[in-house]
C-alpha cells in the first residue's frame, strides 16, 4: 500500500491533500500539522477512514525536536518505509511591508522547515518503494515571472525563490540514491488564507487570472506526484502538469 505523509494538513491545501489521497482505498496517508487535535477537518476523516488507513501525528515544522520525534512516530508506524513526503507548510505574513522580524519567520518556515524534514524523514523515504518527494511552492516564487508582480507579497516571493533554489540543488545529490523530487504551484486558491490575500490584486491588475478550487488544486498536484519519474526531478510544475520557468 502506498505511504504518503503531508505536513501542514490541519486545514486548506494540506487538508484537501490528505481528502484526495484517501479515495484511493490503497493509500495509507499520514497527516501532520501542529495541533492535529485541533483541527476539525481530520478529525471528520479520521472519523470516516479506518485507523490503519489515517495516521495523525503533531508536527510543528518549525522546531526540530518536533519534527525529530514525528519522524520516529512516522517510523515505528510505517516501518517498511515512506514512500512520498508532501512538505505543504507555509506561511505569508509580510505582504507588501519589510518588516523584517516577519521576514525572518516566512524564511523560517518556507525554507528551514524543509531542511529539517528532509534531514528526519529522508531516511524513511530511502526505505520506502516509490522515493517521492513534492515540495509546495508558488508561481510567485518564479524569478523569471517575478517582473509581473511587483510588490505582490515581497517576503513571501523571496522565501520560495530560496525554496525552488533549494529544492532544485538537492535533485542533482537525490537523485544517485533513486529519489525524485519536484516543486508544485498549486494555482490560485482564493479559498485558502494565502489566495484570499492577494485577491485585491487579482481583482485589480489580473481579474483573468484562473481560480482553482482546493479540491481542483490537490487532485491537479497529487496526479503529477503520482506521474514523476526520476527523468523530471528537480522540475518545477504547475497543478496542471504545465512547466513553470525558474
Amino acid at each position: 500500500m502506498p505511504s504518503y505523509l503531508v505536513t501542514g494538513a490541519s486545514r486548506g491545501l494540506g487538508l484537501g491533500f490528505v481528502t484526495e489521497l484517501l479515495k484511493d482505498p490503497s493509500n495509507i496517508v499520514v497527516a501532520t500539522a501542529r495541533d492535529t487535535a485541533g483541527s476539525s477537518g481530520l478529525h471528520e476523516l479520521k472519523a470516516n477512514h479506518r485507523d490503519d488507513r489515517l495516521l495523525l501525528i503533531d508536527l510543528d515544522v518549525s522546531k526540530q525536536d518536533s519534527i525529530r520525534a514525528a519522524a520516529e512516530q512516522t517510523a515505528r508506524l510505517l516501518p517498511g518505509g515512506l514512500d512520498h513526503l508532501i512538505s505543504n507548510a507555509g506561511v505569508a505574513m509580510t505582504g507588501v511591508t519589510a518588516d523584517l522580524e516577519a521576514l525572518s519567520t516566512e524564511i523560517i518556515v518556507t525554507v528551514m522547515a524543509p531542511i529539517l524534514l528532509m534531514k528526519e524523514f529522508l531516511p524513511l523515504i530511502r526505505d520506502g518503494d516509490c522515493k517521492r518527494i513534492l515540495v509546495v511552492s508558488s508561481v510567485l516564487g518564479s524569478i523569471h515571472n517575478a517582473p509581473f508582480t511587483p510588490n505582490l507579497m515581497n517576503g513571501y516571493s523571496i522565501a520560495k525563490a530560496a525554496l525552488n533554489m533549494l529544492a532544485r540543488k538537492w535533485s542533482p545529490l537525490l537523485k544517485t540514491e533513486g529519489i525524485t523530487i519536484a516543486i508544485i504551484h498549486p494555482g490560485w486558491i482564493p479559498a485558502t488564507e494565502i489566495g484570499d490575500e492577494i485577491s485585491a490584486w487579482v481583482a485589480k491588475y489580473a481579474p483573468d487570472l484562473e481560480r482553482f478550487t482546493i479540491e481542483e488544486s490537490a487532485a491537479g498536484c497529487v496526479k503529477v506526484l503520482n506521474g514523476l519519474t526520476i527523468d523530471n526531478s528537480g522540475e518545477f510544475f504547475s497543478h496542471d502538469g504545465a512547466i513553470v520557468p525558474f
